[in-house]
């Protein structure tokens, strides 16, 4: 089942909230295609509709990804769900991604001659399937301190939560066919509106990313947030060259410029952020990454 390419594709994972979208969005920046139909996090919308329907149909999504292990482990499932994929990838419906002009000169991704790929977290968990597809992909692997993901998670998940909170004072009282679990109930990550949930989902990401790339020889180039963020210029150079993107030295400086470095390890700044490290410092994610051996 797999595609001839031109180019291979990269393909950008991590953990939410780890500076995957820092990255996309400096690549893109540096003239690497991240798609036509992007949302605010630099993702594009086919591959998050994929993603995302690749694990709702195993009752899994973004923040309960464990079912994804049987999937992964039945041959039948996973033969049906890369061929289905394969279909789509090749069907008139990709120029969603492409956009029109590369559609119209390409007519698939498989003939793109330039750097591309795509950003999506759930990539992580889905990265096997798309490895079916474009077997030569190179990977991005980004990594981010738990404590600071966890609390990013939980800032936006309460944020989330304050707004439904909104809706229901506005809309409770108002007449409507729906039912009103369906037009003013709780919806978001009830996981992700805790420091110890968003932790454990981390945890989930880390055992997976790591399993996953033990498993293949692929060209990944893995990268720490916080190591990023120390010296920006140096890894924007060594990734614009493993892309494949040519010609932008002028553009390295410009783009690591708009980098905020005070946002490594942040939990040392707050108190009780800093007594739950404290707590999960020993963890076996936290270890085998350096961020158990963290003052502050």
């Amino acid at each position: 089942m797999s595609l001839k390419c031109v180019k291979e594709p990269v393909i950008i994972a991590g953990m939410h909230r780890s500076g995957t979208t820092m990255v996309a969005g400096v690549l893109k920046e540096l003239g690497f295609f991240i798609g036509n139909d992007l949302e605010a996090n630099n993702e594009s919308l086919y591959f998050i509709f994929t993603n995302a329907e690749i694990l709702r149909r195993i009752n899994a999504s973004w923040d309960n990804p464990g079912p994804v292990k049987y999937f992964l482990e039945n041959k039948d499932a996973l033969d049906m769900t890369v061929k289905c994929l394969e279909y789509d990838v090749l069907s008139p419906g990709i120029r969603d991604y492409m956009g029109w002009k590369n559609y119209l000169k390409y007519r698939s991704v498989t003939e793109f001659d330039m750097p591309w790929g795509w950003k999506d977290p759930r990539n992580t968990f889905t990265l096997p399937l798309w490895l079916r597809l474009f077997p030569r992909s190179k990977i991005i692997h980004m990594v981010r301190n738990g404590v600071d993901v966890a609390y990013s998670l939980m800032v936006r998940e309460k944020e989330e939560l304050k707004r439904r909170e909104e809706i229901f004072q506005r809309r409770f009282n108002k007449r409507s066919r729906r039912s009103k679990l369906e037009q003013t109930g709780f919806k978001g990550s009830a996981r992700c509106l805790t420091l110890s949930g968003g932790f454990s989902l981390w945890e989930d990401y880390m055992e997976q990313g790591y399993e996953a790339l033990k498993k293949i020889g692929n060209e990944r180039y893995e990268i720490k947030y916080e190591q990023f963020l120390a010296d920006p210029g140096k890894h924007l150079k060594e990734l614009a060259g493993f892309c494949g993107l040519e010609g932008v030295s002028g553009l390295l400086e410009k783009a690591g410029k708009d980098v905020n470095r005070s946002r490594a390890n942040a939990f040392r700044h707050d108190p009780s952020l800093l007594e739950f490290y404290h707590r999960v410092k020993d963890t076996r994610w936290m270890r085998h990454y350096g961020y158990s051996l963290i003052t502050g």
